[in-house]
C-alpha cells in the first residue's frame, strides 16, 4: 500500500512540476512576446476624444481638442474666451456618439500656482450631436486678468482635459469680431458684396506680387483675394480661434477646408490658415492685418500628381520637408501632415503616415499642432522618420510628444521605435525637433534637445540619461541629418570661448577653445560641417543684453571630426549675420571705420557639393487656374499618367513610451505669438518686442504674463503719482536696484522705439529714458507729447511727441520699466 502511494505521490509531483514548468514558460514567453513583438498590424485607430467649444451669442468659437493627462497650465496657451458680464460661459462638447460620464472644471492662475475654484458641472444638456452647459465661475476673478479655465471630461472611465484662457472684461465687443472674420472668409469664397472686402483691405506697391494663391495678405487685391480663377467651395467650415483680446483689439485665426474642381474633372481639397488682426470703433470693426496661407492636399488616387519636372504638390508653402536616399531613387516628403514616399522605378506613391482621414473626416483629423520630421531614407525605400506635437489619433491619442518610427517598404509595415512624452506645449516641442533628434545606425539610441536639455534615451532598457544642460537658446545649432550637434558650453550668446561639438553616432564630445580675448558662437551646419564665427571681445558690444553687436573676423568650417575643411577670413570685413539657404550662406557683414561697424555689401559662400543636388529639390510652375504651383524634382523625368498608390500598416500593441523629465532650471525666455501661434523664442525682451511689432504679435514671458502687444495702447494716458514706483523716481537704472524697490522684474528696452515704450505707460507702467538732458521718467503723453517727470521732482512737463522721440533716439533709445512678473 504505502509502496503504490509512493509511487502515486511521485507521478503526482512530476505532473505538477510539469503543469508548473509549462505555466512558467508560457508566461515567460508571452512576456517576451508582448515586449518585443507588437500584437496587430492594421491602419491607425480613429480619434475617440470628444471635442469642446465655446459659445457666446450663439456663435461656437474655440474648439478645444483634449489631452490624455493633466497638463502644466503654462503651457496651454492656445486660447482665449471672453466671459459675459455674470462670469458665464456655454460649452459645447461633441462627444461623437460616446457616453460623457461626468464634466467638472478648475480656474487656475495662468502661472498655475493657485486654483480659485474646482467644481463639478450637476446640468448637462443633449442638444443634437452636441452636450451643451453654461458654467457660471466664481466672483474669486480680477477683473481684466487672464486665468486658466481647465475642464475635465470623463468618458468610458478616463478623464479627459481640455484648456483655454479666460477673462473677465468689459467692452471687448467678441460678437462684432466674430461677425466680421464670419463674413469676410464667406465673401471671398462666394465672391459677394465685394464693396466690403475692398474697403477692408489696403492693397500697395506689393499687392499681388508673389502671384500666388498659397500666400495672401491684407495687401493684396480683392480679386486674388477671392481665390482669382480658382473658383472653390466650402468643404469644412471654420470654427474660429480666439488668440489676443483687449480693449483695443482682438487676434483670431480661422482654419477650414476648401474643394475645386480640376480641369480632368477631379476635386482638389484645400487646407486655409486665416489669420486676423481687428480693431473696434464706434462705426465699424477695422481689420489691422490679415494673412491667408493655403496648402493643397496632396492626393495621388484622384489628383494627377506626377509631371515631366517633378511630383506635383500644387498650390502650397515652400518649406516642403524632404529627403532622398543616396541613388535618389526614393524620396520621401511630408504635405499637409501626412509622409509619402515615391520610387522613381516602379512609380509608386505609399503613404506611410498621417493623423488625417480621407473618409469621417472631422476637425480632430487636421489639426495641425504637429510636425513630421524625415531623419533616413535607405536605398530599398525604408524610411526612419518622427513625429513631434500632439497626437490626433492612434495609442498616443491625446499625448504630447515625440514619437519615432521606422518604415520598412518591403512589408509596408510602420513600426514604433518609442515615444518621448513630455510636459512642454505643442509648439515648443516642434521647434525642439527641428533643431535636434537622432536615432543612431543600430537604433539602439535616441538624442534629443528639450528645454535646454540634451537627453540620450537607450531603446533596450528605456534608460534617459542627460548628456548636457544649460543649453540656452541662439546658442546651438545641429546638422541637416540631425548626426552632429553644437553648442555654446558657457551658454552666453555674446559672451562664450568654449564650444562643444558631439557625434550623436559615436557619442563623443570634442571641445574647440576660443583664442584669448576671443569669443565664439555656433552659427549653422553646412551640410554636415559645423560653420562657427569667431569674435574679439573688444568688439562685442551688447551693453543692453538682446539687439547686440557681435562681429565675426572669422568663420570656420569643420567635419564631424574636427578637420578645418574651410576659413572664411576677409581681411577688415566682419560678418554679422548668417543665413543658410540649402547649400547657400547668405551673409551680413559690416566694416570698422575708426568710431564704429557700418554695413558693408553681403556676400555668399556655396557649398562646394552642389552636383548631386542639381536635379533634385523645388521648383516653381505658372498655371493659368491655380496660378504658381509647386513641384518636388526628383532626379529625372516622370511620366504624366496615373500613378499606383500604396499605403502602410501600423503595428500596435507593445508600449515603448518613455517619459522626459523635466529642466529643473529652464531659461527663462521670452514668447514672441504672431499669426495665431508662437513664432519665436527671444532671450530678451527687447529683442522680443521688436520681433512683435514686426510681426504685429505679442510678447509673454516664461508665466504667461504678457509682456508687450502690438495695438494694445490707449491714444493717451496718465499714470497716477501714487503708482510711481519711488525707486523710479530716484533715476537709476541699474535692474538690480529697480527690482528691490518694485518687486517686479525689470526688463531692459534699449533699442525698442518711442512708440513701443510707450506700451508700458500705457499700462501704468512708468518708463525710464536716458538723454543727453539726464535720466527722465516717462509718465505720461497724448497724441502730441509725452509727460516728463524730472528725478527727485514731483511736477511733470509737456514734451512734443516728435521732440522725444529725437531725444531719446540721440542717446540710443535707452528705456527702463518693469513686467507683472514678480522677481526670482
Amino acid at each position: 500500500m504505502s509502496e503504490q502511494f509512493r509511487i502515486f505521490r511521485s507521478i503526482f509531483i512530476r505532473v505538477i512540476a510539469f503543469i508548473a514548468v509549462y505555466v512558467i514558460a508560457v508566461l515567460a514567453a508571452s512576456r517576451y512576446i508582448n515586449r518585443t513583438t507588437p500584437d496587430t498590424a492594421g491602419v491607425m485607430s480613429e480619434s475617440t476624444f470628444p471635442l469642446v467649444y465655446m459659445q457666446q451669442g450663439g456663435v461656437t468659437f474655440n474648439c478645444l481638442h483634449g489631452y490624455s493627462r493633466e497638463m502644466d497650465v503654462t503651457q496651454m496657451r492656445y486660447s482665449i474666451t471672453p466671459l459675459t458680464e455674470q462670469r458665464e460661459v456655454t460649452i459645447q462638447i461633441r462627444n461623437f456618439g460616446a457616453a460623457v460620464d461626468s464634466v467638472s472644471y478648475e480656474v487656475v492662475t495662468i502661472d498655475g500656482t493657485q486654483s480659485l475654484e474646482n467644481t463639478k458641472v450637476v446640468r448637462l444638456e443633449k442638444d443634437g450631436d452636441y452636450i451643451t452647459s453654461t458654467l457660471q465661475l466664481g466672483n474669486r476673478m480680477l477683473m481684466n486678468k487672464e486665468y486658466v479655465l481647465k475642464i475635465l471630461v470623463t468618458t468610458g472611465g478616463r478623464g479627459i482635459y481640455y484648456y483655454t484662457h479666460v477673462l473677465l472684461a468689459d467692452g471687448l465687443h467678441i460678437q462684432d469680431y466674430l461677425n466680421f472674420a464670419a463674413g469676410f472668409w464667406d465673401k471671398c469664397i462666394n465672391k459677394t458684396d465685394l464693396d466690403t472686402v475692398g474697403a477692408a483691405v489696403e492693397p500697395d506697391d506689393t499687392t499681388d506680387i508673389e502671384g500666388s494663391l498659397a500666400h495672401m495678405d491684407i495687401h493684396d487685391s480683392v480679386r486674388q483675394l477671392t481665390w482669382g480663377d480658382l473658383n472653390p467651395q466650402i468643404f469644412y467650415k471654420p470654427t474660429p480661434r480666439l488668440t489676443e483680446i483687449n480693449e483695443n483689439t482682438a487676434t483670431m485665426v480661422l482654419d477650414y477646408r476648401i474643394s475645386a474642381s480640376a480641369e480632368n474633372g477631379s476635386t482638389e481639397i484645400y487646407n486655409v490658415h486665416e489669420y486676423y488682426r481687428l480693431r473696434y470703433t464706434d462705426s465699424r470693426v477695422f481689420l489691422l492685418n490679415f494673412d491667408r496661407t493655403t496648402d493643397q492636399v496632396f492626393n495621388p488616387e484622384s489628383n494627377q500628381v506626377t509631371d515631366p519636372a517633378g511630383i506635383v504638390l500644387g498650390i502650397t508653402q515652400k518649406d516642403i520637408e524632404y529627403m532622398t536616399d543616396e541613388k535618389g531613387r526614393v524620396v520621401a516628403f511630408v504635405q499637409q501632415g501626412v509622409l509619402w514616399t515615391y520610387r522613381r522605378n516602379t512609380d509608386v506613391f505609399t503613404r506611410v503616415f498621417g493623423f488625417p482621414q480621407q473618409e469621417n473626416m472631422d476637425e480632430r483629423d487636421y489639426y495641425g499642432e504637429n510636425t513630421i520630421r524625415v531623419l533616413k531614407v535607405t536605398n530599398q525605400g525604408d524610411v526612419v522618420f518622427a513625429v513631434g506635437g500632439y497626437m490626433n489619433r492612434g495609442p498616443h491619442e491625446g499625448d504630447n510628444g515625440i514619437g519615432v518610427y521606422s518604415f520598412n517598404a518591403g512589408s509596408s509595415l510602420v513600426r514604433e521605435l518609442c515615444f518621448l512624452e513630455t510636459n512642454e506645449n505643442t509648439e515648443r516641442i516642434q521647434i525642439d525637433l527641428e533643431d535636434c533628434l537622432y536615432l543612431t545606425e543600430d537604433q539602439g539610441k535616441v538624442w534629443t534637445l528639450q528645454n535646454g536639455v540634451l537627453y540620450q534615451i537607450s531603446l533596450a532598457s528605456n534608460e534617459v540619461s542627460i548628456a548636457a544642460d544649460g543649453i540656452h537658446n541662439g546658442c546651438y545649432c545641429g546638422s541637416k541629418s540631425g548626426r552632429y550637434f553644437a553648442w555654446l558650453k558657457e551658454g552666453l550668446m555674446y559672451g562664450s570661448s568654449t564650444l562643444m561639438a558631439i557625434d550623436f553616432e559615436t557619442g563623443k564630445i570634442r571641445e574647440v577653445k576660443a583664442g584669448e580675448n576671443e569669443f565664439l558662437r555656433p552659427l549653422t551646419y553646412m551640410k554636415e560641417d559645423l560653420v562657427y564665427g569667431t569674435a574679439r571681445s573688444a568688439d562685442v558690444n551688447v551693453p543692453h543684453g538682446g539687439l547686440g553687436q557681435f562681429p565675426m573676423y572669422r568663420l570656420t568650417f569643420e567635419d564631424g571630426s574636427g578637420n578645418i575643411v574651410k576659413v572664411y577670413e576677409p581681411g577688415g570685413i566682419y560678418v554679422t549675420g548668417v543665413e543658410r539657404s540649402d547649400n547657400l550662406l547668405n551673409l551680413e557683414r559690416a566694416a570698422w571705420n575708426g568710431t564704429a561697424f557700418t554695413p558693408a555689401s553681403p556676400d555668399q559662400i556655396v557649398s562646394a557639393d552642389t552636383t548631386s543636388d542639381v536635379s533634385l529639390g523645388l521648383a516653381t510652375k505658372d498655371t493659368s487656374r491655380r496660378q504658381t504651383i509647386i513641384l518636388l524634382r526628383v532626379g529625372a523625368a516622370l511620366d504624366d499618367g496615373e500613378s499606383a498608390v500604396g499605403a502602410s500598416k501600423t503595428l500596435t500593441g507593445s508600449n515603448r513610451t518613455v517619459f522626459i523629465p523635466e529642466n529643473s532650471e529652464p531659461e527663462h525666455l521670452y514668447y514672441v505669438y504672431a499669426s495665431g501661434g508662437l513664432d519665436a523664442l527671444c532671450t530678451y525682451p527687447n529683442e522680443a518686442i521688436v520681433k512683435a511689432d514686426e510681426l504685429f504679435g505679442v510678447v509673454v514671458d516664461h508665466h504667461q504674463n504678457y509682456v508687450w502687444v502690438r495695438g494694445d495702447r490707449k491714444t493717451s494716458h496718465e499714470i497716477e503719482e501714487k503708482d510711481i514706483p519711488a525707486v523710479m523716481k530716484t533715476g537709476t537704472v541699474e535692474i538690480a536696484a529697480l527690482e528691490e524697490g518694485i518687486g517686479k522684474k525689470a526688463v531692459d528696452l534699449s533699442g525698442c522705439t518711442l512708440e513701443e515704450v510707450l506700451y508700458f505707460v500705457s499700462h501704468d507702467k512708468p518708463v525710464l529714458a536716458v538723454s543727453s538732458e539726464g535720466v527722465k521718467l516717462i509718465v505720461g503723453y497724448d497724441e502730441y507729447n509725452t509727460y516728463l517727470l524730472n528725478p527727485g521732482e514731483d511736477e511733470w512737463y509737456y514734451y512734443g511727441i516728435q521732440d522725444s522721440t529725437a531725444l531719446f533716439l540721440a542717446s540710443g533709445n535707452e528705456f527702463y520699466s518693469f513686467t507683472d512678473s514678480a522677481v526670482l
